[in-house]
Parts: structure tokens; sequence; C-alpha cells
């Protein structure tokens, strides 16, 4: 009996009504905090925490303030429809203006018995007999079952890391091209294209090194720490104007004292001025700080994740892969957003001729001076400082193509040697096979690497982790540069810029005109843009994948444009053999630096985990040089 009046007390009316409204629910929704509300509420109340923020990506509970992260990927829907996205809260309708809650299968018996339990996987109340068998069968048999009165303190949201956001789907299998986990309707859409998959299951803790997890962690450490920094310095730029407001304050209340009414006058007008001007530039700096904060909570919120899950032993090992994969991208789509900063810096200053008040306008110019500066929060290669961190020499080979593997090993194509070679940062060689043909230039798709073959017009497709050859695709073209992006990929000719996309069959091969006289090398950037170099023309050229030159550049000190590479923010990396230097280009083509004393350069890859160049010669040399703030 005391326990059906706590569950009447505890379910009748308060839990039935929606904390903003104040009314009964209406299609209620809960957030990770365990709080549900009314979905027109809940929206209501986005728009209004994001109407002034930067790129939002999330917003503080209506209850609790505690951040929740948009649902979806980074900018994957419309602030508009974020409340649509959390999931229904089925509890609660079914106690709203119930005095007792019944069980659900006993009443379609027509029996009225109390329920004391809630089955989260079929969405219905159970008495205490109906809970018990609940659990027998085996179709229900692994049901969360809960008591009644945990119901309105338990989150509602399930564990999304296994399920596709793009169509609530289980993940399945995982798409060894895009390092990808699909569910069936991905398979059939987005990978329509794509031939290689497995189960998740088969990925196991080699996806999952403790190298990468490392770095990953350390890079989310570093970015967090540089929003902080930001955060700190936009709150050091309001107390910095509030105290020019203050010392202004007390110098102006000094000056004024002794002055007659007319000066009172000005006065007001003055402190008006400056408390208008101090409230403004502070209201947008408060803007600029809460857009960062929104990032840095964004980040530490599904860091906490990723240590709880990795360093779980109980998880399952596709738990890990995917909440691996879920911060990688996290990461990387945080690095990608824009990041600008505000700074204001109220300025006064007290007039010479202050004491002919009577005749002047005024006693003092106030003013705000307010600039907005990008934040690049990833490596500013125009200030970066370039070490080397590594050098050897691999015998006995003649390095045509390299890539970087997804485990940080490097991939290395020998001409010569008509073999395939891995080898480690410190060019310790890991594996190398044989094969028929030499082979000339190689990227990475995935865990497959695709190899040009240029004298058989083909492609080898290679996989990474067996270190054995797929198939052999007869491509219809003297190809030796290669590039992909997604399911775009890029060959080069002695004279033409070939592309390749949804498929490697010769019929789908297209030629694009470059306007340039010949072809040295091709890479493709994030946003599937070409960008080709000449080593006749001496120049680089950027263009669509519809022929639409984007920009073309040319410098006095790049002389014979050989190699070329990009990072994952479409910057650029071109040799220049006949200048003996590497050339940093802005993915606008910008110059951003340039780097000196570099000769006989085969092959250029880029590491964004790490900021590593990677520089090969056709003498089997290899440099590595590291990236890092100045």
């Amino acid at each position: 009996m005391a326990r059906s009046e706590t569950q009447e007390r505890d379910f009748t009316p308060e839990v039935s009504i929606c904390s903003i409204c104040l009314e009964q629910y209406k299609s209620p929704v809960s957030l990770h905090c365990s709080h549900a509300f009314c979905q027109t509420c809940l929206s209501t109340h986005i728009k209004s925490s994001c109407e002034d923020c930067d790129q939002p990506i999330g917003f503080p509970c209506p209850l609790c303030r505690v951040f929740i992260p948009a649902p979806g990927e980074i900018n994957q829907y419309s602030v508009d429809e974020w409340a649509t996205k959390f999931p229904v809260n089925k509890f609660l309708p079914s106690v709203v203006g119930v005095p007792v809650i019944l069980c659900k299968p006993c009443q379609e018996d027509e029996e009225e018995v109390k329920a004391h339990s809630w089955c989260k996987d079929c969405s219905e109340a159970l008495c205490e007999e109906c809970a018990k068998y609940h659990k027998k069968p085996r179709p229900s048999r692994h049901h969360v079952v809960i008591s009644i009165t945990e119901c309105s303190g338990i989150s509602q949201i399930p564990d999304t890391l296994e399920i596709c956001e793009n169509h609530g789907r289980k993940f399945e299998l995982f798409c060894r091209k895009h390092y990808l986990p699909c569910c069936s309707v991905c398979v059939t859409t987005e990978h329509s294209s794509c031939t290689s998959f497995c189960q998740l299951e088969e990925i196991g803790r080699d996806f999952i090194e403790p190298e990468k997890v490392k770095v990953l962690q350390s890079g989310m450490e570093k970015f967090g720490t540089k929003l902080k920094y930001i955060i700190g310095e936009g709150r050091t730029n309001m107390k910095r104007n509030d105290d020019i407001v203050d010392t202004f304050t007390k110098k102006l209340l000094e000056f004024t004292t002794n002055i007659i009414q007319v000066v009172k006058k000005l006065e007001e007008e003055h402190l008006n001025e400056i408390s208008r001007l101090s409230k403004e530039s502070n209201s947008k700096l408060q803007k600029s700080v809460e857009s960062f904060e929104q990032r840095f909570l964004y980040l530490k919120y599904w860091k906490e994740i990723l240590l709880k899950n990795l360093s779980n032993e109980t998880a399952s090992e596709t738990k890990k892969v995917l909440s691996y994969i879920k911060l990688k991208n996290i990461h990387e789509n945080l690095q990608r957003l824009k990041y600008t900063k505000i700074d204001i810096c109220i300025k006064t200053k007290l007039l010479d001729d202050v004491k002919k008040l009577i005749e002047l306008p005024c006693l003092a110019n106030v003013s705000a001076d307010e600039r907005l500066d990008q934040v690049s929060l990833n490596v500013d290669y125009t200030r970066a400082k370039v070490n080397k961190t590594s050098e050897f020499t691999i015998e006995g080979t003649n390095i045509s193509g390299v890539s970087f593997l997804s485990n940080g090993n490097l991939f290395l194509a020998d001409y010569k040697g008509k073999r395939c070679v891995m080898c480690d940062t410190n060019g310790v060689i890991l594996q190398e096979t044989r094969i028929p043909v030499s082979p000339w230039g190689v990227c990475a798709s995935g865990i497959d690497i695709l190899i040009t073959l240029p004298y058989e017009r083909s492609i080898l497709k290679f996989d990474s982790t067996s270190f054995e050859t797929i198939e052999t695709v007869y491509v219809g073209c003297h190809c030796y540069e290669i590039a992909a992006f997604g399911n775009t990929i890029v060959l080069s000719t002695d004279k033409s810029v070939e592309t390749l996309v949804d498929g490697f069959s010769a019929t789908k091969r297209k030629t694009l005109l470059s306007g340039l006289k010949s072809v040295s090398d091709i890479a493709i950037d994030n946003e599937n843009n070409v960008i080709c170099s000449s080593y006749s023309d001496h120049i680089v050229r950027k263009l669509d994948l519809r022929g639409n030159v984007l920009f073309t550049y040319n410098h006095e000190k790049l002389r014979s444009p050989y190699r070329l590479t990009t990072d994952s923010k479409g910057n650029i990396f071109v040799y220049g053999s006949g200048s003996s230097n590497i050339h940093i280009l802005s993915r606008d083509g910008k110059l951003l630096q340039i780097m000196e004393g570099m000769t006989d350069v085969a092959c250029l890859n880029f590491q964004d985990t790490t900021n590593k160049l990677f520089v090969g010669s056709s003498k089997g040399n290899v440099t590595v040089f590291k990236f890092s703030e100045s």
C-alpha cells in the first residue's frame, strides 16, 4: 500500500508536467541529462539559446543547464530540426492524467493490476507477475526491465554508437575503403560503389592500436587547450575593458566634481555612452566566448566517452571501434569549423581643452575598436616551425610513390625492384612483396592501397592488412600519379588529368581539361578539387571536376614543380625540382612558407594526425619533417 501511494505521489501530477510550459507533456522528448520536455517547448528553447551563437553545436538543458551536444554529426541538422531528432519519451505519455499506472498486458486481458516495472524495449508498463514472465521467452529475454520509480530519473537516450545516425538502423558492416561502419541502407546508398566490406566483429583490436588512441587523445587535448586559451583571452578582454571603464569613470567623476551644472549634463551623456559601449562590447565578447565554450564543451563531452569506452574492460571491441571512429570524426569535424575571435578595446581620452567646458560639445572621445580575426586552431604554416624528426635509407629501393597508412606506417612503391614495402617511420621494413611489373604512384583508399602500373595501363588494388593483391583493373591509359577522395579517383598521364567516379572501369574515365602542356603530379583535396603541377609550365593549378580553374600559382622561386601533396585542410605542398624547395600553399593558392634545400624529391605525403611531411628520394633516402607551433 505504501508503495502504491509513493507511486501515485511520484507520478501524479508532477512527472506529467513540462517544466518549460508548466502544462502536461505534448510529444515529450528526452535529453542526455535525463530531463524531458515538450518537443515544441524544447525547440523554442534551442532557437533562443543558439540565435546569437556562431555555428551552434549544442545548447544548455533548460532545467539543469548541462551542455547537450546537437544530435547527429556536426552541422548535419539545422537548429530548427534538433528537437525532432531527440528520442520520444514513451513512458511519460503513459502517465499523463493517469492516477494509477496499470499493467498493459493485464489490461489487454481486461484486468486492472498496478504496474511496478517498465520494459524499455517494449515501452510497456508491467505488474510484478508479468515482469517475471517477460524475462523468460527468448524474444524478450534480454529486454531491459526497470522499476516504475526509476523511469523519471533515467535517460531515455539509447546508446547510439551502434546505430546509424542517418538511417536509424544498427551498424552491421565495416567499409574497408572509407573506414566507416555501415548499416544495410548505407551499403546500398552512400557505399553502393564500394566492394570491400567486413563484419564489424572482424575488425578487432588491430583497428584501435594503443598508439592511434594516444595520438587522437593528444590531438584532442591540444585542441581543447587552444579552445580554453581563446576563451581565456575573451574573458581577459572583458576584464580589461571593465578596468578601462572603471579607470575612466573615476577620472571623469573626479574632474567633474568642481564644475558647473552644464558639465554635469555632459558628464551624464559621456557615462551613458561609455556604459552603452561597454554593454555592447561585452555582449559581443560574451557571444564569442560562448561560441568557443560550446566547442570546448562538445569536445569535453565526447572525450569523456572516449576515455570511458576505451578504458572499460567489459566494453565490446565493436563499441570501442565505433567510439574511436565517432570521436575521430568529431575531432576532424570540429577542426573544420570556422573560428572567429572578436577583440574589442574601448578607448577613451580626456580632451586637453576640457577647462573650456562651456564651449565644448563633449568632454572625451569614447569609442570601441572592434576587430574580427579568423582563428586557426590547426598548425599555422606561416609561423610553424619545421623540424626533421627522422632520416633513413631503405637500401636498394627506387621510391616512386608513397602513402601513410592509417596505422602510421609508410607504404612505398619500389619502381626498379618491382615490389611494395611497408616500413615504420624509422625505416624498419615490416613487410614487403614482389609484384610482376613496376609500380609507380601510390595512394591510400581506406585500408586498400591503389598503385598505378603505367605500362600496363592499369591500377593495382592492394590490401594493406593482408599485404596481398586484391585485383588489377584496366583503365585504358598510361597512368602515373594517382590520388583519391571518397568515390573519386584522379590519375595523371604525361599530358592529361583523368578522373574516375564510382568505379575503375575504363568506360567511366573522363579527361579533365587542365590547359597545361604537361602534367607532372596531381592531388585531390577534401572538396573534390584537383590540384596538378606542370614541370614545363612552372605552375600549379587547381580545378574543380568540371574543369573550371580555381587558381593558378606561379612564383619566381618555384621552378619545375614536380611533386605535390595536400593535407586534410586543403593546404598544398609543392616540390620545385628546378628551385630545390617546397612551397606550402593555402587551399586558395596563397603562399604560406617555403622550405629551402630540398633536392632529388621523388614523392611527398602528409600525415595529418602527426603533422608530418614525408619526403622520399629515388635513391631510397627518406626524410620526415614535423610541423609545430612556433
